[in-house]
C-alpha cells in the first residue's frame, strides 16, 4: 500500500494555492495535511528511526509558494503563549497524541501600544490525524501533553517574522521577533 507523501502534499498544496489562492484554499490544504498525517512512515522517513524529539525540524519547503512543513516533537508537556503568526497563515496537524487548541478574540481596537484585551473564543482538541487552520491574524495558543508530535504547515517562514504575543491576565501585547528567538 502506498501512502500519501510529503512530495504529493507539496504538489497538491501548490495546485490549491494556484487555483484558489489564500485564504480560500486553506480548508483544502488542511484536507491535504490530514491525508499526510495518515502516513505512518512520515516521521521515520524524514527524521530517522527512532524518531527524535525536536523543537522544530523543517522536512519540506516549496520555494514557489513559500510553504514550509515543520515537525515539532515534544517529550514533555508544555504550552505556548497566546500569539499570532504575523503575516503568515498556519495549519497545525497532530501526528501523535492530541493538542489542546485555543482560539482567542481581540476585544480592543489595537490603538494603545502594549495594551490588548483578548478573550477565549473557542477551545478544542486536535486529535491525531486532525488539522486546524489559523489564517493570517488569527490569535491562538496551544497546549500539549508528553510524547506529542505535530506538524505545522506555514505560508511563509514564520521564524523570520515579527509576531504578536499576548498576555490575557495582564492585558498586554508585545512584538516578538522570532528571528531573535523571542516568542
Amino acid at each position: 500500500m502506498s501512502h500519501y507523501t510529503l512530495e504529493q502534499f507539496l504538489a497538491d498544496t501548490r495546485a490549491t494555492i494556484a487555483s484558489q489562492g489564500v485564504p480560500s484554499g486553506l480548508a483544502e490544504i488542511r484536507d491535504h495535511l490530514e491525508k499526510l498525517l495518515a502516513n505512518p512512515e512520515l516521521l521515520r522517513k524524514h527524521l530517522g528511526d527512532p524518531v527524535p524529539y525536536t523543537e522544530r525540524a523543517t522536512i519540506g519547503h516549496d520555494p514557489e509558494t513559500d510553504v514550509h512543513v515543520l515537525v515539532h516533537g515534544r517529550a514533555k508537556a508544555g504550552k505556548s503563549s497566546i500569539h499570532d503568526h504575523g503575516p503568515c497563515w498556519v495549519i497545525y496537524g497532530n501526528y501523535k497524541n492530541p493538542t489542546r487548541m485555543r482560539r482567542w478574540r481581540r476585544l480592543d481596537d489595537g490603538r494603545t501600544a502594549g495594551h490588548a484585551e483578548v478573550e477565549l473564543q473557542k477551545e478544542f482538541l486536535n486529535e491525531p490525524g486532525q488539522a486546524a487552520v489559523f489564517a493570517v491574524g488569527d490569535i491562538h495558543s496551544i497546549e500539549y501533553g508528553d510524547d506529542t508530535f505535530f506538524i505545522r504547515v506555514t505560508g511563509g517562514d514564520v521564524e523570520s517574522k515579527q509576531t504578536l504575543k499576548f498576555d490575557a491576565a495582564k492585558k498586554t501585547v508585545e512584538v516578538a521577533n522570532r528571528a531573535l528567538g523571542q516568542r
